[in-house]
């Protein structure tokens, strides 16, 4: 009986961290996301969307290897 209680205690200890393993990272995430939901930008459908920015200028050239 005692080979029972050997692998029983390992068992239910590791399933116990392994459950507040998930349950902190899922308080965790539900913390940030209602932060990130509460403070957040919100979405502005009615503007037209913001004209594409070039990243160089005419006078400006790629540089080459050669």
């Amino acid at each position: 009986m005692d080979y029972v209680d050997a692998l029983f205690v390992p068992l239910v200890l590791s399933l116990t961290v392994l459950a507040s393993v998930a349950f902190g990272i899922l308080a965790a995430h539900l913390v940030v996301s209602s932060i990130l939901q509460t403070f957040g930008r919100t979405t502005q459908a009615t503007h037209s969307p913001r004209p594409v920015r070039l990243v160089l200028v005419p006078t400006q050239h790629h540089a080459s290897g050669d």
